[in-house]
C-alpha cells in the first residue's frame, strides 16, 4: 500500500502498481477463503469426533472395499451442502445490510460488489492472466463513464482495486479516509485505485471561461458596473511536456493546490442550500477583489479619458497590469490566467450625461488651444521666413558693394546685381514674404542699376 500522501508528486501516478493490486487482492481473498475452509474443517472434525462410533459401525456393515467409501462420500456431500447452506444465506444477509446501509443505485448490485472485493483477483501465469483482470473506469470530458455503473459507485464510495483509464485533459483527486492520498492523470502508465482509496473529485484540465457583472466605485465616488470575462486553467500552460503527447498540460502539484481551495458557502442560509466553492470560483473571487481595488484608486476621468493618470481602463497597458496582478494572485493555488477582458463598462445615465458634457467642453477647449497654437506657429514661421529672405538679400548686396574698393561700379558688377534683383523679384515666394516697402526699395535699386549699365549715347556738345 502506498504511503499517504507521497511527498514527491512525480511518484503519484505509479505509487500503486498492478502487481501490488493483484498481490493484495489475492491475499485478501485467500484469507477469506481460508477462514471459511478452516471453520468448515473445525465443524467437520467436531462432527467426526461426535459420531465416530456410529460411523465405524456403519463402515463394518459393508464388507466390499468399494462400499466402505460410500459413507465418506455421503459425509462429503453433507459437508458441501452445509457450506452452501451457510454461505448463501450469509451472502443474502450481507447484501441486504449493504443495500440498507449504503443506499447504492439500482445498477450497483450488492452481491457483485461484495464478491469482487472479498474474493479478489489473484495474479495467474500467462495465458490464464487474460481471464483474471480488474474492472476499469473511463475518465473523460470531466466525468466518470458510465456514471451509473457499480464500478463508478464503488470507486467513489468504497474503493478499489480498479484500473483508471484517464483521457487527456482529465485528472483524479484521490483520498484515503477523507484525507488526501494522491493525484493521478493521463499518461502511458495506467494508475490503479487502491483498496482504501476513493475518487473525491474528477478534475477537468481544459480551460474554463467565466464571466459576470459587478459594481465598483471610483475614487471620486462614482458607481460603475463592469462586465468581465476570464479564461483560466489549472497548471502553467508554458510548462507542457512535449514527450507526454498531451494537449492539456498535467501538473499534479497544481491540481492538488486548486482542489484544496474548494470550500462550502451558503450565501442564502434561510432560502437556498449550501453550494461548493470550486477553483474557478476562487479565481473569480480574485477578479472581484483586485479589479475594484484598481478602479477605486483612480478618478473617473483617469479611467475613461486617454492620456490621463495611468491610462484608460480598456487600454492595453491597464489590461496587462490587471492581468499580471490576477495571474500572480491565482498562482498561489495552482490556477493560471489565460485571458482577461473587460467586456462592458456602464455608468448611471445622469452621470454619463454630465461627464459627456464635461468631456465635450474639455475637447472644445483643447481644440481652441490647438488652433491658436497652430495660427501662432504659422505667423511666427512667416515672419521668420520674411526676415531671413530680407537678411540674405541685403547681405548679398552688401557683399557686392564691399568688393568695390574705389566706389566705381563696373559694368559686370552692375549686371550681376541687376540679375540678382530680377531673380528675387520674379520668385513668387520671395514676393509673398517681402513687405511692400521692401519691394518698392528693391524696384528702385533695380531701376538705378539698369540705368547705370545702359550704353551712353553721345551728346551734340561732346567733343569728337
Amino acid at each position: 500500500m502506498p504511503p499517504a500522501p507521497l511527498i514527491n508528486s512525480d511518484e503519484w501516478q505509479t505509487a500503486y502498481t498492478r502487481d501490488q493490486a493483484h498481490r493484495d487482492s489475492g491475499s485478501r481473498g485467500n484469507r477469506f477463503l481460508g477462514g471459511i475452509i478452516l471453520c468448515s474443517l473445525i465443524s467437520l472434525t467436531y462432527i467426526y469426533i461426535v459420531y465416530y462410533t456410529t460411523l465405524q459401525e456403519a463402515i463394518k456393515e459393508y464388507q466390499p472395499t468399494t462400499q466402505k467409501i460410500i459413507p465418506y462420500l455421503v459425509f462429503a456431500v453433507i459437508f458441501l451442502l452445509f457450506m452452501s447452506l451457510s454461505i448463501l444465506p450469509s451472502m443474502r444477509i450481507a447484501s441486504s445490510f449493504f443495500r440498507e446501509y449504503y443506499r447504492p443505485p439500482e445498477k450497483a448490485v450488492p452481491s457483485k460488489i461484495i464478491n469482487y472485493r472479498l474474493f479478489g483477483k489473484s495474479k495467474l501465469p500467462p495465458p490464464l492472466n487474460l481471464f483474471i483482470q480488474f474492472d476499469y473506469l473511463l475518465i473523460r470530458d470531466g466525468e466518470i463513464t458510465p456514471k451509473d455503473s457499480w464500478t463508478a459507485w464503488c470507486a467513489q464510495n468504497l474503493g478499489g482495486p480498479l484500473m483508471l483509464i484517464i483521457f487527456d485533459g482529465n485528472a483524479l483527486y484521490l483520498e484515503r479516509g477523507n484525507c488526501f492520498s494522491r493525484v493521478v492523470g493521463p499518461g502511458d502508465k495506467v494508475p490503479i485505485l487502491e483498496w482504501h482509496e476513493t475518487i473525491k473529485y474528477v478534475v477537468d484540465l481544459r480551460p474554463k471561461i467565466k464571466d459576470g457583472t459587478f459594481d465598483v466605485w471610483t475614487k471620486d465616488g462614482i458607481s460603475i458596473k463592469l462586465t468581465v470575462q476570464i479564461e483560466c486553467r489549472i497548471g502553467d500552460p508554458a510548462q507542457n511536456d512535449p514527450s507526454a503527447n498531451l494537449v492539456y498540460p498535467y501538473d499534479p502539484a497544481a491540481i492538488k493546490k486548486a482542489i484544496e481551495r474548494y470550500s462550502v458557502r451558503w450565501p442564502k442560509r434561510l432560502e437556498g442550500e449550501p453550494e461548493e466553492f470550486t477553483w474557478i470560483d476562487a479565481a473569480w473571487g480574485q477578479v472581484t477583489g483586485i479589479v475594484p481595488g484598481y478602479i477605486g484608486g483612480r478618478m473617473i476621468d483617469d479611467l475613461l479619458v486617454a492620456k490621463r493618470n495611468g491610462g484608460q481602463i480598456l487600454s492595453p497597458s491597464s489590461m496587462q497590469e490587471l492581468f499580471e496582478r490576477l495571474n500572480n494572485a491565482t498562482k498561489s493555488f495552482g490556477v493560471y490566467m489565460i485571458d482577461f477582458q473587460i467586456i462592458k463598462v456602464e455608468m448611471p445615465k445622469e452621470v454619463l450625461e454630465h461627464q459627456t458634457e464635461h468631456w465635450k467642453a474639455e475637447m472644445q477647449s483643447a481644440s481652441t488651444i490647438n488652433d491658436g497654437e497652430a495660427k501662432a506657429y504659422t505667423i511666427r514661421e512667416h515672419e521668420k521666413a520674411k526676415a531671413d529672405i530680407q537678411r540674405d538679400l541685403i547681405t548679398t548686396i552688401a557683399e557686392g558693394l564691399e568688393k568695390n574698393k574705389d566706389g566705381q561700379f563696373s559694368e559686370s558688377m552692375l549686371l550681376s546685381l541687376s540679375n540678382a534683383l530680377d531673380e528675387s523679384m520674379r520668385d513668387p515666394l520671395t514676393r509673398a514674404y517681402l513687405a511692400r516697402e521692401t519691394l518698392e526699395t528693391l524696384a528702385q535699386i533695380k531701376k538705378m542699376l539698369t540705368l547705370d549699365h545702359l550704353p551712353h549715347k553721345p551728346d551734340e556738345n561732346d567733343d569728337i
